[in-house]
């Protein structure tokens, strides 16, 4: 393991660190390398705080498929229905219908507010309200006009079911997460910030290369974005935790404590295929990526926030995690790194002996 992250932070490669957390049943094995905060030189290790990008969907997904489970909600009912106030003639919503299940399994067609955010920036720590970002993502017309007939990545499907389920429960993301998911599992490193930029307890810092956004910053492809504000991603990727909270989570997942076995079932096989959008997944269902390893298929997530690189494998029982996470990401978010990500599957695949 150890040998694992040393790769992934040596030169060339601009990480300053990483760490990589393998769990096979009650066995924890972990490797961490290079620093978690430049400045201070403070060692990178795996019981720190981090954000975690777009790996809060699946916590997002599965508020969501709870409200399935309670007859409050079904993944057939419509946007247009649920938030009539939503739609405007010259918005996306205005066109065919679309349905939980596409906003779950980006399917949708809707433009990713993420890509229209540039005009709008002024600054690291201002705040973006989710009104504002759904606004950005309806403005634009669709990928494609017909929903559900291919895959999508956006994260305004995301906010949309967040403003979804605070309609239903008459309560914010934030509460129902607390409620339903972070209290009963005992998470008590993970939060859902929005306003708050700052980082609370031992953390990661993210560094990123900022030389679009301020040109004129010191040291402008390592510059350190941890202040940047949570609320840009809100119920798309604002979630901030450790790497022993997200093994507990997805193992509580996969073993059927937050959600019924039917309804379990469907997030993971009802995917879409992925093919030429997030290799080297091969499939998303509702909030889960299926990607192929050598050792066989692995459900997780991928997160990518300006910073911070997260990616999370675990064997369909869940007793076999990793969770892999370094601290630098380009400020766009390109995705995967291939030294990553050989990195992260050599370390789930690997077995103790």
């Amino acid at each position: 393991m150890q040998a694992l992250v040393d790769q992934v932070v040596a030169d060339p490669n601009p990480n300053p660190g990483a760490f990589l957390l393998a769990r096979r049943g009650s066995d924890d094995r972990f490797g961490a390398a290079g620093v978690a905060d430049r400045a201070a030189g403070t060692p990178m290790a795996p019981d720190l705080k981090f954000r975690t990008g777009s790996v809060t969907k699946t916590f997002t997904a599965t508020v969501v498929l709870q409200l399935v489970a309670e007859h409050r909600l079904r993944l057939d009912d419509t946007v247009q229905s649920l938030l009539p106030d939503q739609v405007r003639a010259d918005n996306a919503l205005s066109g065919a219908p679309i349905t939980v299940r596409q906003l779950l399994n980006h399917t949708s067609g809707l433009y990713d507010y993420i890509d229209g955010l540039l005009p709008y920036f002024r600054g690291l720590d201002q705040y973006w309200p989710r009104d504002q970002l759904i606004r950005i993502g309806l403005a634009q017309p669709r990928y494609f006009p017909a929903p559900g007939t291919r895959f999508r990545y956006s994260n305004t499907n995301y906010l949309l079911l967040d403003l979804i389920v605070e309609r239903i429960t008459d309560r914010d993301l934030r509460t129902n997460l607390e409620r339903r998911v972070f209290t009963p599992l005992g998470l008590r490193d993970t939060s859902y910030p929005l306003a708050q930029t700052v980082i609370d307890g031992a953390h990661v810092h993210g560094y990123a290369d900022v030389s679009l956004l301020l040109p004129n910053a010191p040291d402008p492809t390592r510059f350190d974005v941890t202040a940047f504000s949570p609320s840009e991603a809100g119920a798309s990727g604002a979630l901030v935790t450790t790497a022993a909270d997200i093994a507990r989570f997805y193992r509580a997942l996969l073993r059927g404590r937050l959600l019924p076995q039917g309804l379990l079932r469907r997030m993971l096989t009802d995917t879409v295929p992925t093919t030429g959008s997030a290799p080297p997944a091969v499939a998303y269902g509702l909030g889960v990526y299926v990607y192929a390893t050598k050792c066989g298929r692995a459900y997780g997530h991928g997160g990518s926030a300006p910073g911070y690189l997260t990616y999370v494998l675990n064997s369909r029982d869940g007793r076999d995690q990793l969770v892999a996470h370094t601290n630098w990401n380009s400020f766009a978010g390109t995705g995967i790194d291939e030294d990553f990500w050989a990195a992260f599957q050599q370390g789930y695949c690997q077995r103790p002996g």
